[in-house]
């Protein structure tokens, strides 16, 4: 029966998927619309779900290194900012809306490349599979690393990937020679993305390097309403701030140190959630919407009957509450199941929220220290909420 009702679900989002792909098909305003909504169904979700060793295998190489047309983002190169101190320095680059993402143009080995600004997943990753306008055209640029092939697992795509070493450079500020990976393979599983970079710096023993464990990077802040994305080598939340302390994921079985915390309240069409597990949340701008642990988003929906809007509340470090909502009229807002190999849903549930809570302000990470602060439109939880 339960298989059943899922096989049922599941067509269901499908229809949706291509009632919204289909009744914009007209010229003009509905044509721009019907792509940026097939862009947010397709990359819906880029948060790493794991991988596993492969043998090392010699595959080889056809494509070859071209430069990446001119974007408008692309075109504000001179808007790169390098600012220093004696001690500090901080990087300011523009980021543009890509496929219901954010992205960001970087170079590698002298090559110009683009990938989704993700928190949700820790590796540089590039397409090696085609040569695309969006991605850029990786030509074998970098060196074997002497690391074995793995098989990488991300919520809207799954593939091979070979690991190698390379020069890395965002804006004008070179971050020395990291080891990346290259997609040899690419299976979608609701995506439209092979291009990643991977924001989430600590790992367990045994995983592949993660980007900023390679860096010196220890904070980065995204700017929506102003389309600008920085990164600096100290902490740039004032420790005086009420900000929400980040939880270790490692602790419910997740291979990486992901940006989430626990959840205070979970309001589904302006009913409470009640839950006897704990619930997390992901803080992951590689999403668009959002995406609940397999199991809990059933039990949700037999409650809730769909999903019109939703509220998340999660405590400050001085115990007040931080809300971040959803609804249904921003087109960000699609929910889906997902299910995370490493997690037990007997002890815990997991939701993920993407850019349709998180793109009304300006959001900072400092990564070391386990911080996350919000500034801009976010809303203030009801007064009956506090605690």
């Amino acid at each position: 029966e339960d298989a059943t009702r899922r096989s049922r679900i599941h067509n269901r989002m499908n229809r949706e998927r291509e009632l919204l792909t289909t009744t914009s098909r007209s010229k003009g305003r509905r044509r721009r619309r019907r792509q940026n909504i097939f862009g947010i169904v397709l990359s819906a979700a880029s948060v790493f779900l794991g991988g596993g060793l492969l043998p090392n295998l010699d595959l080889p190489n056809t494509h070859h290194h071209t430069s990446v047309p001119k974007t408008p983002a692309a075109a504000a190169a001179a808007a790169v900012v390098v600012n220093r101190t004696s001690t500090t320095a901080t990087i300011d680059m523009p980021m543009y809306p890509c496929q219901g993402s954010f992205c960001v143009e970087y170079q590698l080995e002298g090559g110009s490349f683009r990938g989704v600004l993700d928190t949700g997943s820790p590796f540089l990753i590039v397409d090696g599979t085609a040569c695309s306008d969006r991605w850029g055209c990786y030509g074998g640029q970098g060196k074997l690393s002497q690391l074995e092939a793995t098989y990488e697992r991300y919520a809207s795509q799954e593939g091979e990937v070979e690991w190698r070493r390379g020069k890395i450079e965002f804006g004008r500020r070179s971050l020395g020679e990291v080891i990346f990976g290259v997609f040899q393979q690419v299976e979608g599983t609701g995506g439209d993305g092979a291009a990643l970079v991977g924001l989430v710096k600590e790992a367990r023993r045994g995983i592949r390097p993660t980007l900023l464990q390679q860096t010196n990077v220890k904070a980065m802040r995204f700017d929506f309403p102003n389309n600008k994305f920085s990164m600096s080598n100290s902490p740039m939340v004032p420790r005086k701030e009420d900000a929400i302390k980040v939880y270790d994921a490692r602790r419910i079985g997740s291979p990486v140190k992901h940006y989430i915390t626990r959840v205070e309240n979970l309001v589904i069409n302006g009913e409470k959630i009640r839950s006897d597990l704990p619930i997390y949340a992901m803080v992951d701008t590689g999403t668009t919407g959002l995406y609940i642990s397999d199991e809990f988003f059933y039990n949700i929906l037999r409650r809730s009957k769909g999903f019109r809007n939703c509220r998340v509340d999660v405590k400050t470090e001085r115990h007040n509450l931080q809300s971040l909502s959803a609804s249904r009229p921003n087109p960000h807002f699609l929910v889906f199941p997902v299910k995370f190999p490493w997690l037990d849903e007997s002890k815990a549930h997991l939701i993920v929220l993407g850019l349709a809570f998180l793109e009304n302000g300006e959001i900072t990470f400092d990564v070391d220290d386990g911080r996350i602060s919000f500034h801009g439109d976010y809303p203030n939880p009801p007064k009956d909420d506090k605690f």
